[in-house]
């Protein structure tokens, strides 16, 4: 069977010579079909070009926010724990508080309820580090609730307390001097001897001669070495508390002298069993010793004349 053949004829938009050729139907449709081939490859390489290319981009931006996800985390995580502290600060506080003044205390159910529930969350299309962050958001957002509830409370003790003033004057809620802290209330480590024991109160350095003075009214109940405290200072405020200052320098009170919150009682020193210059400073309750830090309450909670700094 003879192949058709297919006459193409050129001619030229001005002047000049046509062409005419002939071609093959087999070649023409062999052509045809490279052309059509060459096409759906070069389409289709260049589609999954483009989708790599794009899935390259789309998985560096989850990396970068990945990243991003992980420093919030860790900056929320810092918050938490300062939170976490601060809350229970002032928890122990408020224990204290009701526990001079033989308020009662909190029902924990009631405490719960200050919490609040926590928001519906759909984890079911977050990655973990978007289901990590949401967590430590609503971490923080418990504490603050809680930290709000607390602050509620402290209000309404101060209110009660109002009645009280004369309890409330009576109560070591300011530090004794300006210094820094040296040694906390707690199971310590002697810096003289190296034994580990309770260390019944705060230690506080600073200066000889830096200024002592009353963490709240009582009547002076001793004055004198006290041996390995050395010059010593006891005030009874009443209501069972009585506040102990020790390794003093100079007196400027004497036993039975009555004194109100912030009055100068002493000079700081380093008399008796002391490797320097600070102020041990107690605070007993009942004849048992307690942590004086939390008697001390916020500026706001204490009579303007109180302060000594």
């Amino acid at each position: 069977m003879q192949r058709r053949k297919y006459t193409i004829l050129v001619i030229p938009n001005g002047k000049g010579k046509s062409y005419r050729f002939s071609v093959d139907s087999v070649i023409l449709t062999s052509l045809a079909a490279f052309s059509i081939i060459f096409a759906a490859f070069t389409f289709f390489f260049s589609y999954d070009y483009f989708f790599e290319q794009f899935d390259k981009s789309k998985l560096a931006h989850l990396q970068s926010e990945k990243v991003l996800l992980c420093n919030k985390i860790d900056g929320m995580s810092s918050t938490i724990i300062d939170l976490q502290d601060s809350y229970e600060n002032i928890v122990d506080k408020e224990k204290a508080i009701r526990a001079i003044f033989d308020l009662p205390d909190i029902d924990p159910q009631e405490r719960q309820l200050g919490i609040g529930g926590p928001e519906l969350f759909d984890y079911t299309d977050k990655s973990d580090a978007e289901m990590l962050a949401y967590q430590t958001e609503s971490e923080i957002d418990e504490l603050v609730r809680l930290s709000t509830f607390e602050t509620q409370q402290f209000k309404a003790i101060y209110e009660k307390l109002l009645d009280k003033k004369d309890d409330l004057d009576h109560m070591p809620s300011i530090m004794p001097c300006a210094g820094y802290l040296t040694r906390g209330y707690g199971i310590k480590k002697h810096p003289i001897s190296g034994f580990k024991s309770l260390h019944a109160g705060l230690d506080i350095a600073n200066r000889t001669g830096t200024p002592v003075y009353a963490t709240a009214s009582g009547v002076v109940s001793s004055v004198g070495n006290n041996g390995r405290l050395g010059k010593t200072v006891v005030i009874d405020h009443g209501n069972g508390i009585k506040t102990k200052y020790g390794h003093l320098n100079k007196y400027t009170v004497k036993k039975g002298t009555k004194v109100n919150r912030g009055d100068k009682i002493a000079e700081m020193g380093s008399t008796g069993y002391s490797t320097g210059t600070h102020l041990h400073y107690e605070v007993q309750l009942n004849g048992q010793s307690v942590n004086p830090q939390k008697f001390v309450l916020s500026p706001e909670m204490v009579n303007e004349h109180s302060s000594v700094y």
